[in-house]
């Protein structure tokens, strides 16, 4: 290699093309890479990306080199190919070429091709060759989802684990039963059709009979109804129910939402059916005959609301309004993975509260007696210091177009003008750092709570807690404000509470 490269990065990702399981992609790779690396006596750390994904936001191992290369670890990042590194939207493209290019870490593949961020000739061509990545991707992704719809019309499974107790059989491409999960799944027919159970009764059956789920879990109330609920058994495929997806760390997730099922792509399968439209509708109607008032539509709203949990198994307890207008803490029965009730104790809330309010006076005097800092001068001084950071970067910035006035002027040579650019350049990026820290700093300050912030959220709960037409709701959302949680233990008439405030 022409460029001095001592340190590098291996990173390893399989494309989303290359799923079929016919042979161990990553494996070949890592052999490549691991050869070149051998060859040209390197030292090298391996990151290996288990599943494929357009953003880089939804790829932790993409995101831990990023964190290395931002600290200068290596000088270079060593792929099969560019692609391997990018394959995103513009945005993404923008955030790579910038941390390759702020540490000046280049990427190098096993052709001895390299792509040198800071090259502004090459960064145009390596910016062309991440938007025919990312074209190509979403080509392989348009072929793939076109593939699966015409699978499915087909009556063959494409939806990824098929549902309890089916597994899918790669050779054929088609849904194999386990007999012995098949057992497991009668055996749950009959408890809910038969014996009536409810789903999180029959959840504790099998978890105590250490069952597990496809993905080897244990089995809760929603994971049974939806093997119940499955459509699968009757021996069709659904294609295309929902869209939107959950990952949190997916840019603009919205969510998984059901679409209208005349969007969807029902087609007889393949495979063989194992419960009949009689059962089927039979399940349905129990649901919906125990289906309950959504949480969301409740009123019961009590001053501790979502702020009360137990201090034994960690839940929000809930409460209860006699008909004489008394609001008590019920027991607590939330259920462990085989059907063990907590049994923790309640009481009535005016115990609670006369315990609140208490701590809360003790509390309030605490920040009083406290010397506080404003945080308005906080973000004076950061701000002062950030606009002095911004005019000396623009000083810098200027003496880029000074080096060259004097290189015009013939007051050094080429070789001396490289070198004065570099440095400057170094000093620029080293300054720009610097600003991204106090703007950082200033971000947290403004999202930190002073201690002047708590007393006034204590006096308007305190002024609110006195007027006597002020509504729950009003309190609860008041007391959000101040506390944190309150975990209560009741064991006999030994009470235990912990009221921790923000």
């Amino acid at each position: 290699m022409d460029i001095n490269i001592k340190e590098v990065a291996v990173y390893l990702r399989k494309s989303r093309d290359e799923t079929d399981g016919k042979e161990d992609v990553l494996a070949k790779h890592e052999s490549l890479l691991l050869e070149y690396i051998s060859k040209n006596n390197l030292k090298y750390k391996i990151y290996k990306e288990i599943g494929s994904s357009e953003h880089i936001d939804s790829r932790p191992e993409m995101l831990r080199l990023l964190k290395d290369v931002e600290q200068d670890l290596y000088d270079a990042v060593l792929v099969v190919d560019l692609d391997r590194l990018i394959r995103g939207d513009l945005e993404d493209m923008g955030r790579l070429s910038r941390i390759f290019r702020d540490s000046n870490t280049v990427v190098i593949t096993p052709t001895d091709k390299v792509y040198n961020f800071n090259d502004d000739d090459q960064s145009l061509i390596n910016n062309f060759e991440m938007v025919f990545a990312n074209h190509e991707y979403k080509m392989i992704k348009k072929r793939m989802l076109r593939g699966k719809k015409q699978g499915a019309k087909a009556g063959k499974w494409t939806n990824g684990t098929p549902p309890y107790p089916y597994v899918y059989n790669r050779i054929t491409r088609e849904l194999d039963i386990d007999s012995n999960k098949e057992k497991v799944y009668n055996l749950m027919k009959k408890m809910f059709i038969e014996d009536m159970k409810p789903a999180h009764e029959i959840a504790w059956e099998l978890n105590k009979l250490g069952i597990k789920t496809s993905k080897n879990a244990d089995w809760h109330e929603n994971s049974i109804r939806r093997v119940l609920t499955s459509e699968v058994h009757l021996g069709v495929i659904v294609y295309g129910k929902t869209t939107g997806n959950s990952r949190k760390n997916k840019p603009n997730a919205r969510g998984v939402q059901v679409k209208e099922r005349t969007e969807w792509i029902v087609a007889n399968g393949t495979h063989q059916p194992l419960k009949t439209e009689e059962e089927h509708q039979r399940i349905l109607t129990i649901i919906e005959s125990r289906r309950i008032l959504p949480k969301g539509s409740r009123t019961n709203i009590q001053v501790l609301s979502k702020l009360l949990y137990c201090g034994k198994c960690k839940r929000a307890r809930s409460f209860i309004s006699k008909p004489n207008g008394k609001v008590y803490v019920q027991t607590c029965l939330m259920a462990d993975r085989v059907g063990n009730r907590c049994k923790n104790r309640g009481m009535r809330v005016e115990i609670i509260y006369a315990q609140l309010m208490f701590d809360l006076e003790e509390y309030e005097q605490q920040l009083l007696n406290s010397e506080f800092q404003s945080k308005q001068d906080d973000n004076s001084t950061f701000q002062l210091v950030l606009k002095n950071k911004q005019e000396e970067l623009n000083q810098l910035a200027t003496g880029m177009d000074r080096l060259m006035d004097l290189y015009i002027e013939g007051s050094f040579d080429k070789d001396q003008l490289k070198a004065r650019m570099d440095k400057l350049q170094s000093q620029i990026q080293d300054k720009k750092c610097e600003i991204r820290s106090i703007e950082r700093s200033i971000a947290l300050a403004d999202n930190e709570r002073t201690d002047e912030d708590r007393l006034q959220a204590i006096k308007k709960f305190k002024e609110a807690w006195n007027t006597e037409d002020i509504s729950r709701k009003e309190l609860n959302t008041l007391a959000k404000e101040i506390i944190d949680r309150i975990e209560l233990i009741r064991e006999g008439n030994n009470v235990d509470l912990n009221i921790q405030f923000f």
